[in-house]
């Protein structure tokens, strides 16, 4: 049973690595292209759905391998808590690319982010101490820490939440008398 809980292990760090480098990726172009800049509606909907695909994507390529390894069956509640592990380990490995990304590759990407903010603040006609206080709040949030933090929650929220859809799908359950 050991070598197959390690097995299972390995399945889930390698997909929520590469998982992790293509949302990072994903992430990257957005940045690097202007579309963070230049946000609307249509984009964020085209941003949605390409996220959503890959989190889907890897997911069921996840639980379809875990399950293969299983000998072909795979439990509700085991899809389910392999997606739950899946998105912790995802959201550890992109939480840790994010922060190595904005405190030694582009630190000035928060700064960036911070302009952006300011700006739409500015358009909303707020005061320059409603700014201020807002700018506070935002920086705070917006720091590699809390970054982290929110990275790994929330990365591990939305696979379960996909998991739960998933995981019944996905689950075939060992006949019991065989």
């Amino acid at each position: 049973m050991e070598t197959s809980s390690t097995s299972k292990n390995l399945i889930l760090v390698k997909w929520a690595i590469i998982g992790a480098i293509l949302s990072f990726l994903l992430s990257v172009i957005t940045q690097y292209s202007g579309l963070a800049e230049d946000f609307s509606e249509t984009l964020g909907w085209v941003s949605f759905i390409a996220t959503f695909a890959l989190n889907v994507s890897i997911l069921f390529f996840t639980i379809k391998e875990v399950r293969a390894q299983q000998g072909g069956f795979m439990s509700y509640g085991e899809g389910l808590g392999n997606s739950t592990l899946l998105g912790a380990i995802w959201g550890i490995v992109s939480g840790g690319f994010n922060y190595i990304y904005i405190n030694f590759i582009d630190d000035s990407m928060i700064q960036k982010q911070m302009d952006i903010a300011r700006e739409r603040l500015e358009d909303q006609g707020l005061s320059a101490s409603q700014i201020s206080d807002a700018e506070k709040i935002t920086s705070m949030m917006l720091s590699p820490g809390v970054q982290f933090i929110t990275i790994v929650i929330a990365t591990t929220f939305i696979v379960f939440v996909l998991g739960l859809i998933v995981s019944g799908i996905m689950k075939r359950e060992k006949p019991m008398f065989e």
